[in-house]
């Protein structure tokens, strides 16, 4: 009997959903007032309130252990995709895209919370593409809370500049300061084809450590085997006229190279420390460290 109310509930609340679910026990508790009030009896009433009261709990339970159930659902959906996804990348020998510009500008908050934005110009260099990783990390052991909200929105930019519509995106993460993302196109792009996304990043407390531990950071790029780079713009933006030391990481930061650091001011009055290479040598990690103060 209780096995066969258990699969009941559940069904019930899998199409009626927490809303519906939580308005339908609202409505029982109001009935059983409305009997309450027609009998005129304190038993009655407490009774009914009593029964309603006790279907409420139970139906928050269900709810609760449903979206719970759900999210480990997604999390392991998730894992395989990105399980599948680097197999039919990293299987074959040849590079994926050849990324010919990476524009990015991180924008730090006070807090250490991070807004970025990408515009990454590539070129499919397998017969077909149909999704591109990308990696991306933070400098310090991460807690799920912060990792959870995480958020990535993925366009592509037309020749004229307009954007167009979203791709989708997933993620996953490889360690608690290193994450994955793959961003799945609409249709595949062909061997010599040009591809430009837009891609937008919120990363709460991603720099915390420079921003509020006094930890100088690392900003670095890798050009792997799948996914080379070859010219980087990397804008630093930091919350006002802060004095930031740098240094560079697997260059000699001179100018007539190509591959240097510069510091300026915005016209918001914020420093800003831009990292320009030329040219990304296979895996190689050129970058800058930062401090600040």
């Amino acid at each position: 009997m209780l096995k066969s109310f258990v699969s009941w509930l559940d069904s019930y609340t899998a199409q009626r959903g927490a809303p519906g679910v939580i308005g339908d026990l609202v409505g029982v508790l109001s009935f059983a007032g409305l009997l309450g009030t027609l009998f005129g009896s304190q038993m009655v009433r407490a009774g009914a309130f009593l029964a309603a009261g006790l279907l409420v709990i139970v139906g928050i339970l269900f709810v609760l252990a449903g979206n719970r159930r759900l999210r480990r659902d997604y999390a392991v959906y998730r894992e395989l995709l990105a399980q599948y996804c680097d197999f039919i990348i990293d299987h074959r020998p040849e590079p994926l895209v050849l990324v010919n510009d990476w524009d990015q500008t991180v924008v730090i908050q006070r807090n250490g919370d991070v807004r970025e934005r990408l515009i990454i110009k590539a070129v499919a260099l397998r017969e077909e593409v149909h999704f591109i990783r990308f990696y991306a990390g933070s400098e310090w052991d991460q807690p799920e809370k912060y990792r959870d909200k995480v958020a990535i929105n993925a366009r592509s930019l037309k020749v004229n500049g307009k954007p167009g519509p979203h791709w989708n995106v997933t993620k996953s993460w490889l360690t608690s300061r290193r994450m994955a993302m793959i961003v799945h196109l609409h249709a595949p792009i062909r061997q010599g084809e040009e591809i430009c996304l837009d891609i937008e990043r919120f990363w709460p407390k991603k720099c915390k450590p420079i921003m509020c531990d006094g930890v100088a950071e690392d900003f670095h790029f890798h050009s792997g085997k799948v996914l080379q780079i070859d010219k980087v713009t990397h804008r630093v933006v930091f919350p006002g006229n802060f004095t930031v030391s740098y240094d560079a990481i697997g260059f000699r930061d001179d100018r007539t190279s190509g591959t240097f650091i510069t510091s300026d001011t915005d016209a918001d009055g914020r420093t800003v420390i831009t990292l320009h290479i030329d040219h990304v040598p296979v895996d190689a990690k050129y970058g800058m460290k930062l401090d600040v103060g």
